[in-house]
């Protein structure tokens, strides 16, 4: 039968075999973070460069393969095993959470591009992973409370970024139910333009003709539900 001694010394190296995975935990997971911050700069970049008025979401949208690579980058703040007693560990957290509140709100615009079904399928998918998130931050913070008292400073900005994160969601699930009524007042107000300008008559002056096509020119820049 084996001592205590024993049965601790085998824990101690199991634990310190887990940890020895670690560095590779990390590096996948700033491979992810990096992915993520590429596309958003890449839209970022797409957008200046036609000078437009917002970003416009091809390489970095929300569908599928972009909360899977959230997901990924979410596993510091899911994790439940670790203490997180030193700073570096409550910033790597925090900086976390607020990485997923800027990919949340780099999301709201590409909600402009879908359907019905993909907006209700996509934020659905987005609030399970945002209230996974949540609970599981809320849980390590209760169970960590006894060893963090002294240090509560530490908890104010986890949960400042979980209620920021919570606000995008809730933009985000408000601009879903007003996009069907946008949508089809912009497509009514386009028709109605385009109507009007192929309606007028050869004969009208340059300038009556050249404002007609300017306001044309405007709503069909305009008519874009990303950039509304």
């Amino acid at each position: 039968m084996a001592s205590s001694s024993d049965c601790s010394r085998l824990f101690e190296e199991v634990q310190n075999k887990l940890d020895s995975t670690m560095p590779w935990i990390g590096l996948y997971i700033a491979a992810a973070t990096t992915l993520c911050s590429l596309a958003m700069a890449a839209d970022a970049f797409i957008g200046f460069r036609s000078k437009r008025y917002w970003l416009p979401s091809k390489c970095f949208s929300l569908n599928a393969f972009s909360l899977t690579i959230l997901a990924v980058t979410m596993k510091l703040p899911v994790d439940l095993t670790s203490t997180d007693l030193s700073s570096i560990d409550q910033y790597a957290r925090i900086s976390s959470l607020l990485f997923m509140s800027t990919c949340m709100n780099n999301f709201i615009i590409s909600l402009g591009s879908m359907e019905n079904n993909e907006i209700v399928l996509n934020l659905a998918a987005l609030g399970v992973l945002v209230i996974t998130i949540m609970v599981n931050i809320c849980i390590h913070i209760v169970q960590m409370h006894p060893f963090t008292s002294g240090v509560f400073y530490m908890l104010l900005p986890q949960i400042a970024s979980l209620v920021i994160m919570l606000l995008f969601l809730a933009m985000s699930c408000s601009m879903s139910l007003m996009l069907p009524t946008a949508k089809t007042y912009l497509e009514l107000k386009y028709n109605e333009m385009h109507i009007l300008v192929s309606s007028r008559q050869l004969d009208e002056s340059i300038d009556e003709v050249g404002i007609l096509v300017k306001g044309y020119w405007v709503m069909a820049e305009t008519s874009n539900p990303q950039f509304v």
